[in-house]
């Protein structure tokens, strides 16, 4: 994948064919059509003045799971809910396959699925062995070697969150791993994991204070009281010298350890690439970019 070669990756679907696809498709076993374009990234300190133009180089078709079969933890809701489907989750492997999840809201439940992607092929399969029922997956990492953990939402994209590892081979999640993760509060959000050169992972949490910060996960040392990970608070996100009250979209670390972050502060039409000092947790604009999700690849 040469055009994707340890550069930044942006993800985005068509919203006209989303919209169609959410009519027409059988959105339980089917990922949406999606773009992965290549980020040209701005050079010094710019001001936020210029859109990126992302060059396509992977465009994926709406992409049948390999396990129907497979039953997942839904339940029909009593309110009408208009189909709509959201990528939440963007990561990359070793051997530089992509891996995103789609996650659909329907009046018959929600559904989430893994979709894994190179310029070869494409397969997907159903995301199955939530707690209870209309579980979503609302952010993914993939670590050094190639687990994937991701964060469900017990409540339909609320907290409570949980941190899972996920199956790529049958799209089951587990909360029991060798990797002790940490346990999260109930009230809080949590999302945006990355993983840093070194294996670190960071992601991003948000209270009802309204103010976001960096975390660590710290998987080393373990709580003594639950023996699971602990989890690190690091700086506030600012932007603009004030605190950065919504959440950050997406959050990835470049090969040589910068930080860069999609986000929104304004609610403009167009989302924002930012980088960041993990130290300070200063936001500084780059530039627009019209994208959903970013990581970098890993080859």
């Amino acid at each position: 994948m040469a055009n994707g070669s340890n550069s930044l990756i942006g993800a985005k679907f068509n919203k006209k064919q989303s919209l169609s696809q959410t009519i027409s498709t059988d959105l339980a076993n089917t990922t949406p059509a999606i773009s992965l374009v290549s980020l040209e990234l701005p050079t010094g300190r710019q001001a936020l003045t210029s859109q990126i133009l992302p060059k396509t180089f992977n465009e994926i078709l709406p992409t049948k799971v390999d396990n129907t079969d497979t039953k997942t933890e839904i339940a029909s809701k009593a309110v009408y809910t208009q189909p709509s489907e959201r990528i939440t989750g963007f990561t990359s492997l070793s051997n530089g396959i992509f891996v995103l999840v789609s996650t659909a809201l329907t009046k018959h439940g929600n559904y989430s699925k893994l979709l894994f992607s190179d310029r070869r092929y494409s397969k997907s399969k159903k995301i199955s062995g939530f707690k209870k029922s209309n579980c979503t997956i609302e952010n993914l990492v993939a670590t050094k070697d190639d687990k994937l953990i991701g964060i469900v939402s017990l409540n339909g994209g609320l907290p409570p969150f949980e941190m899972v590892i996920i199956n790529p081979k049958n799209g089951q999640v587990s909360s029991d791993s060798d990797l002790f993760l940490p346990e999260l509060p109930p009230e809080r959000r949590f999302s945006n994991l990355a993983l840093s050169p070194d294996g670190k992972i960071y992601g991003t949490t948000l209270g009802v204070e309204g103010v976001t910060k960096l975390v660590q996960l710290d998987l080393d040392n373990r709580s003594m009281l639950t023996g699971k990970g602990n989890i690190v608070t690091l700086s506030p996100l600012t932007f603009d010298k004030r605190p950065l009250q919504n959440d950050l979209l997406s959050l990835t670390f470049s090969p040589s350890g910068k930080v860069y972050a999609l986000a929104n502060p304004k609610h403009e039409a167009t989302n924002s690439l930012f980088s960041v000092d993990i130290e300070t947790g200063e936001m500084t604009p780059m530039s627009k970019v019209a994208v959903d999700k970013i990581t970098f690849s890993q080859n």
